[in-house]
């Protein structure tokens, strides 16, 4: 059976409608895809042959990705305190610091140590200070619980 050069090159759209306006698939079977598809045509039909088109992705690069890079680089950054509330990652914290030491004009060599000192000092002040919720579903399981005898019978 020969098949023609239109149905080699048709897209998933014009086989799933050929399957339907020949009775090979149901009305009822058709793809949830398949009416948005007709509803919304592409500007241009999303075929294989198609040559992709001539465009130049321009590198984007802020300021911040250098010093990131840096920190990442020597393994800083990469932990988060889900339990913080201001939702502050540390790299964020770390870039803030970095500026302000920089600003103060503190040498560019020690700008990453030293920032990496002053977050490390207020992670373990701030996890020290982490308000307790009498309230939330956990404090209520826990202070429910005997977690010293809960192996004994």
């Amino acid at each position: 059976m020969a098949t023609s050069r239109l149905e080699r090159i048709g897209t998933i759209f014009t086989r799933a409608e050929g399957l339907l306006t020949r009775g090979a698939m149901k009305p009822d079977d058709r793809p949830l895809w398949f009416d948005v598809y007709r509803a919304f045509p592409p500007n241009e039909e999303p075929k294989f042959a198609r040559p992709k088109p001539e465009m130049k992705i321009r590198q984007i690069l802020y300021k911040e990705d250098a010093i990131r890079a840096k920190f990442h680089s020597e393994g800083h950054g990469i932990g988060m305190n889900m339990l913080n509330p201001s939702g502050e990652t540390q790299t964020k914290r770390l870039i803030q610091q970095y500026e302000k030491l920089k600003s103060e004009g503190v040498p560019e060599n020690e700008l990453i140590e030293k920032s990496v000192a002053a977050v490390s000092v207020e992670r373990q002040l701030a996890s020290k200070t982490i308000p307790k919720n009498p309230d939330s579903v956990t404090a209520q399981v826990l202070g429910s619980a005997d977690i010293k005898n809960i192996f004994k019978e």
